[in-house]
């Protein structure tokens, strides 16, 4: 399994807890999120951005709510979670570019961390949490979750 996958295993028994099961069921989740906790949380704070790349995209964000394009109200317009900036773009283009020049050093660096974590998302990884019989899994669980703890070589046909 890859790093990437553990990743992936942790979001899938989260979103398992806390839903009606078997005593059986609850266990193999909770002593499987146990089994990863260590790793995940290591990988999740990797992944963290410094405070300077945080002040650098709160200052972006804050610039493109700023200029981003409003309604007939006087609301931002936003499609797909991005702010739609079209009547003010060369003013947005000219001051971001002013942003990514005073955070040029933070920004390459922010850029560099994510490529080796993404290098490291791709290694092996040993993982061996207790596996669980297919009966024992609940009818309920979706067809994506079934296929995650599968791939996690943690059911037992």
């Amino acid at each position: 399994m890859k790093k990437r996958d553990l990743i992936k295993l942790n979001g899938a028994l989260a979103s398992i807890e806390g839903r009606p099961a078997s005593i059986k069921f609850s266990y193999f989740v909770a002593k499987n999120k146990i089994a990863i906790k260590e790793e995940f949380t290591l990988l999740d704070e990797l992944r963290k951005p410094s405070s300077e790349y945080i002040e650098y995209d709160t200052q972006r964000a804050q610039l493109a709510q700023k200029l981003a394009d409003r309604d007939e109200k006087g609301q931002v317009r936003i499609e797909n979670n991005n702010f739609i900036i079209v009547e003010k773009v060369d003013e947005f283009k000219t001051e971001l570019d002013k942003l990514k020049k005073k955070y040029s050093k933070f920004i390459k660096e922010h850029e560099k961390k994510m490529k080796e974590f993404e290098s490291l998302l791709d290694e092996e990884i040993t993982f061996s949490g207790p596996k669980i019989d297919l009966k024992d899994i609940p009818q309920t669980i979706e067809p994506s979750l079934l296929e995650t703890l599968i791939s996690a070589n943690l059911i037992i046909e």
